[in-house]
Formats: C-alpha cells, structure tokens, sequence
C-alpha cells in the first residue's frame, strides 16, 4: 500500500520531467537567420524553420503553427532534421508561435515563440569594406561585390549577377561591364591607376537569389583615401 502511495506520488513529478526533458531536447532555428540561437521570421521574405529533436526520429514529432498570422508550408525531411518553409504576417502580437508535437500522442513538446521583423533593402558592399572611404590597398585586397542587409540578421543567398565599375583616371573615364561578381583584372587595374582621393563607382548592379527575380541595387561609391593619411606603416625612429 505504502509503495503504491509512493508511486502515485512520484507519478506527476515522473511526467513534469519527462515533459522538461522532451522541451529540452527540441532545437529549433530559422535557416536564414544569421544567428542561429535566435527565433526570429522576417515578415515578407523567405523563411525556413527547421527543428531536431534528440533522440527522436523526424517521423515521431511534427510541427503545428498556433498563430493565424503564421502559416507553415509542408514539412520536408533531411537526416534527422525537419524543415517547413513558414510565412509570418504582420498582426497585433509580434509574437508568433509553433508548437512541436509528438506525432503519437498529439501532446506539446515544446512551444517556440518567434518574434518577427521587417527587412531592409539589399544592398551592395564590397568584400569587408563597410564604409564609405577606404585605402587603395585595402580595396585591392577585395575580389567581389556582396548583397547584404544593413541592421538586419537576415542572410537569405542574394548574389550579383552583372554590374558595371565607373573610375576616372589620367586618361579620362573609364566604364567597364562585367558579368559577375568578382572584381576582374580590367577593374582591379583601372582601381590601381585612380588617383588617391578619387571616386570608384559600382552602377547598374544586377541582383538574385533563389527562386526570386532579378532586382537591381543602389549605386555603391567608394573614396580612395589619401595614402599619406595612413599611418599603419610609418616606422619611428626612436629619440636618442
């Protein structure tokens, strides 16, 4: 009698942790999120909430959205791994829910709550360089335009199909098309003939990115510094 009273007892306490244990064991995550310890969707873009559970086979758990602003497309499986293409709207709560269920029993693993964001404009950079001016041989050291998204985590694929890189040197202007993203020879040499404090150009830039058109970005312009402003490499002479 004694042991059965024990046992029911220790019943609900065995259930509360066997559910902390199930919680705990569900890793969720949006495959274009650059941090990939954050929930967060990005309103009017594309969105791939993929969940493991350890211990668990992908067919023993399923994905179910708990927020009429949050629509989940069919889930795909990859190794151990599910992943559901998921389309956030914009509502009163930012807060946008997915319950993880067990495929059996239908009961809540684990509820995960996705704030949600805007993003902003693509835009164009070259290589490392954030800002504006820079030295010419730091922009000699770049080898390609990239897409990103200023103040954003958003890291969906974009890529620079075409552009064309705008100089003046002492021989006049220079206009060149390239088919790419790499910084060709053509431009890197037009680059090393510009004159420090001049204005390279990168106009009519063509943008993609899987499964979406072609878009065209903002003009990016970079200042080649003054090499004499650059003080890395000057050697001192200790005073005697």
């Amino acid at each position: 009698m004694r042991t059965l009273l024990v046992t029911m007892l220790l019943l609900p306490a065995f259930s509360s942790l066997l559910a902390q244990s199930a919680s705990d064991s569900v890793v969720a995550w949006n495959k274009w999120c650059a941090k990939k310890d954050t929930l967060l969707l990005f309103y009017g873009a594309n969105n791939t909430i993929q969940v493991y559970c350890k211990g668990m086979k992908p067919s023993e758990f399923k994905l179910k959205s708990l927020d009429k602003n949050l629509r989940i497309g069919s889930p795909e499986i990859t190794g151990d791994t599910v992943s559901v293409l998921a389309m956030p709207y914009k509502g009163k709560d930012p807060v946008l829910k997915l319950a993880v269920l067990n495929s059996k029993t239908s009961k809540v693993m684990r509820t995960l709550a996705f704030a949600a964001d805007s993003i902003p404009k693509p835009t164009a950079k070259l290589g490392s360089i954030n800002n504006l001016e820079s030295f010419k041989k730091t922009i000699l050291s770049q080898s390609k335009l990239r897409v990103y998204f200023p103040n954003s985590l958003y890291s969906y694929p974009y890529t620079v199909k075409q552009y064309v890189f705008k100089t003046h040197n002492p021989k006049g202007p220079v206009s060149i098309p390239v088919n790419s993203f790499f910084l060709n020879t053509p431009v890197l040499r037009e680059i090393a003939e510009t004159p420090d404090g001049n204005t390279i150009e990168f106009t009519e830039i063509q943008a993609t990115c899987p499964e979406c058109a072609t878009r065209t970005l903002e003009d990016l312009r970079i200042k080649i510094k003054v090499a004499s402003l650059d003080t890395t490499h000057i050697i001192r002479v200790p005073a005697k």
